[in-house]
């Protein structure tokens, strides 16, 4: 019997062992990976509103700053660590 492999959400995408708290993150389990990661020119106002409300949005911000993560982080884009967009 075959399983069928599922694509992995964007919590799967983070680092769980970095801090117990991204299981309460509100993008957990957020199919729409391309929102996270956006090219320079396009919007990111679908992960911005999903940040807006998240228990853990300072650190996960924080966490982007510290590690060097490129994409949408705490409703902020990062390029390598530096915020570009707020």
């Amino acid at each position: 019997m075959t399983q069928a492999v599922q694509d992995p959400t964007l919590i799967d995408l983070f680092p769980l062992s970095d801090a117990k708290d991204w299981q309460a993150a509100a993008c957990r389990g957020d199919p729409n990976h391309d929102a996270w990661f956006p090219y320079p020119s396009q919007d990111f106002a679908y992960a911005r509103e999903i940040c807006s409300g998240c228990p853990i949005r300072r650190a996960c911000g924080d966490f982007a700053t510290r590690t060097g993560q490129t994409g949408v982080w705490g409703g902020h884009e990062y390029d390598r660590g530096r915020l570009i967009r707020e």
